[in-house]
């Protein structure tokens, strides 16, 4: 059987099996995504025939569909023991070892599909796509970077509270200067990972992240921002096949405010990934470092905030589907700065979700899914000590950040943003109260 007969043969019976690539249907709607009870159907016909192809075709689909590649793997693989000769069978198997990140016998598969006879050009170009990935996967470096730039706006930007705070436990007006300040910026962000192979079995390797970030606002022109941070480390993968990792790392981080030096960071952690099931991982994370802060004309008493800091957290993260990845988690942070009233422990819940969803307006070439990211955290700051200028209460807060952000494809590399987001705080000393709300929108790119 040719490759263009396997191809519309397999069109027929699998369609509605959500494979990753159909030859001239890329750009049709999707099929409603199967059920376990479908799954079960298909397993029955099977079971009742298993040297009927087509009946394997369709449950191998099914399992693909609902991420249970394993199922799919071994009904595909089950079609070749009755006839070999199925290059549509080894596109599919080459996809989902793919997606197992079995990269070896992905590019088997693939392989094997290019040289049956017949091959469609847009088969040709989809397995060229696959077994780029591959090479990048399976390269001893490997660097993935993104940039994103954009433009937001805030209520308050400069983070001012109210119009009334205290002085010596004493109700006084704000200085206007100082007082809430709508603005307008623009920012740009990067980030890079590199990774270096150590070529090993268990799959080892050396991880070095760095990201970047700066804005110039419109009006509140001293808090300007350039910031940048680097960590490094190896990732370790322990016990075999278990699925447990390691990540010591080291970690800095550097920080201007309207051109002037303010913060330097040096430290480092470690963090332990531990799975509890295919869909379910658990990570724990320690971390400390000492944080230097630099005096200015701006910020005369910045070293004030020289400190120590150590923290840990735990964070679970739970992929349903592929289209969905929910996570929530717990932090606690000790912070002990060279003077006692900026000292402080922070405990904080966070919960995220990220959503693909059809795209209902298509900006790409070909039909695509929007991204939808919402985040919500909220934490507690206790201090040591009260800032008797201030008030001769000890300062207690408490905090709330929404986020929701859209994310919608122009190609395979460059999206469109939009988001807004509000932050919330709350104290018993009116100084610290700030509420902000904010508008951005951007174009975002990765490679």
């Amino acid at each position: 059987m040719s490759f263009q007969a396997m191809t519309r043969k397999a069109l027929l019976v699998g369609a509605c099996a959500g494979f990753a690539w159909c030859a001239g249907a890329g750009a049709q709607a999707a099929p409603d995504v199967p059920t376990e009870a479908d799954l079960d159907r298909a397993f029955q016909k099977v079971l009742d025939d298993p040297t009927d192809l087509d009946s394997a075709f369709e449950y191998a689909g099914i399992a693909a569909a609902l991420g249970d590649f394993e199922a799919a793997i071994s009904s595909l693989e089950r079609m070749l023991i009755y006839n070999p000769d199925l290059p549509r069978v080894h596109l599919e198997l080459g996809v989902l070892y793919f997606r197992l990140g079995s990269y070896s016998a992905a590019r088997g598969y693939f392989n094997q599909a290019l040289a049956a006879p017949d091959v469609p050009d847009a088969a040709k170009q989809r397995i060229g796509q696959y077994l780029s990935q591959i090479d990048k996967a399976t390269a001893k470096h490997r660097l993935n970077y993104g940039i994103a730039a954009g433009i937001r706006y805030q209520t308050n930007a400069n983070s001012a509270p109210d119009t009334m705070v205290l002085f010596s436990d004493t109700p006084v007006p704000l200085d206007p200067a100082f007082q809430e300040e709508a603005d307008v910026n623009f920012f740009i962000s990067g980030n890079l990972r590199h990774q270096y192979d150590f070529g090993n079995q268990a799959g080892d390797l050396w991880e070095t992240n760095g990201a970047f970030y700066t804005t110039r606002q419109f009006s509140v022109d001293n808090l300007d921002v350039i910031y940048a941070e680097v960590n490094t480390g190896p990732m370790l993968h322990l016990a075999g096949d278990s699925g447990l990792t390691l990540r010591p790392y080291l970690n800095t981080s550097f920080m201007m405010l309207s051109e002037d030096p303010y913060q330097g960071t040096l430290g480092g952690g470690a963090r332990l990934g531990i799975p509890l099931g295919d869909q379910v991982l658990l990570a724990l994370e320690a971390n400390g470092r000492y944080a230097d802060y630099r005096n200015s004309s701006e910020r005369p008493t910045a070293d004030q905030l020289d400190s120590r800091e150590f923290g840990g957290e735990a964070e679970l993260v739970y992929r349903p589907t592929q289209a969905i990845s929910l996570t929530g988690g717990i932090h606690g942070r000790n912070v002990n700065a060279r003077v006692e009233f900026q000292s402080y422990a922070e405990f904080g819940l966070a919960g995220s979700a990220t959503v693909q969803v059809p795209a209902p307006v298509n900006l790409a070439d070909a039909a695509s899914q929007w991204t939808v990211v919402l985040d919500l955290r909220g934490l507690t700051r206790d201090y040591d000590a009260p800032n008797t200028i201030i008030s001769a209460q000890t300062r207690e807060e408490w905090e709330v950040r929404a986020d929701a952000q859209v994310y919608a494809p122009l190609s395979a590399n460059v999206n469109l943003f939009t988001g807004i987001g509000w932050r919330d705080v709350r104290s018993n000393i009116p100084n610290y109260e700030v509420q902000n709300f904010t508008v951005l929108g951007g174009v975002s790119a990765r490679f």
